[in-house]
C-alpha cells in the first residue's frame, strides 16, 4: 500500500512544482520535477541540521522546561559544614545533585525549610537518607535508643511537604539508600505526607 502511494505523492508534488513555475510549465520533464523535489528535500534537511536551527530548538526546549514558573527557584543555596566528610555526604551529593567538598555540602533553602537537593527544570525538591539501616534490629524495628528519631523524621517530612508548595508545579521526593529503612519509613511517612513518594535508590 505504501509503495503504491509513492507515485501518487510524487505526481502531486510535480503538479505543485509546475504550478510554482517548475516542471512542465517551465519545459521540464517529469524527471526534472523529481530532481527538483529531491533538491528541495535536501535543502530542507540541511536547514533542520544547521547550527541556527539546532540552537533555536534547544532554546525552545529550555523555555518549555522552565515553564510554568517554579516557585523554589526563589529559594537559595545553604552551605552545611562539618569537620570531616561522612559517608552520607556522598549519597546526598549524588541524589541531591548539589555541590560538595571535603568539609561542606550545599543544600537548598525554600520557604525557610532546608532540602537536600533541587532540580529547577523538573521543579523537584529532594531529600536523601543514607546509612539508616544501622538503627534497626533484625526484625526491621527501630532500636529502642534511636526510636525517638522516628518522630523527628515525621516532623521533618511534614515541614518539607508544607513548604514544597504549591503542588503542582512543585514536587518533593525522598530517596533511601538502604532497604530496611526504606521499607519502614516509606510506610510510616506515607501516612504523614501522602503526596511525597519514596524511592529505594541504593
Amino acid at each position: 500500500m505504501a509503495g503504491a502511494a509513492v507515485p501518487l505523492i510524487e505526481a502531486a508534488a510535480a503538479r505543485a512544482l509546475a504550478a510554482l513555475g517548475f516542471g512542465a510549465a517551465a519545459g521540464a520533464t517529469g524527471e526534472a520535477a523529481r530532481e527538483a523535489i529531491r533538491k528541495r528535500k535536501e535543502a530542507a534537511d540541511k536547514a533542520k541540521s544547521s547550527p541556527v536551527a539546532q540552537t533555536d530548538a534547544q532554546t525552545k526546549a529550555k523555555a518549555r522546561e522552565k515553564c510554568p514558573e517554579c516557585p523554589p527557584d526563589k529559594g537559595a543555596p545553604f552551605t552545611r559544614t562539618f569537620p570531616k566528610r561522612q559517608p552520607w555526604v556522598d549519597y546526598q551529593a549524588r541524589i541531591g545533585g548539589m555541590p560538595s567538598g571535603p568539609n561542606f555540602i550545599t543544600e537548598w533553602m525554600f520557604n525557610e525549610v532546608r532540602f537536600d537537593g533541587f532540580t529547577s527544570g523538573a521543579c523537584l525538591l529532594k531529600e536523601a537518607k543514607a546509612g539508616y539501616d544501622q538503627f534497626f534490629d533484625e526484625w526491621g524495628r527501630p532500636l529502642r535508643w534511636w526510636a525517638y528519631n522516628v518522630d523527628d523524621t515525621i516532623v521533618e517530612i511534614v515541614r518539607q511537604d508544607l513548604a514544597a508548595s504549591p503542588k503542582p508545579p512543585v514536587r518533593l521526593e525522598w530517596h533511601w539508600q538502604q532497604p530496611t529503612s526504606y521499607r519502614y519509613f516509606s510506610r510510616i511517612l506515607s501516612a504523614a505526607a501522602p503526596s511525597v513518594p519514596h524511592h529505594y535508590t541504593p
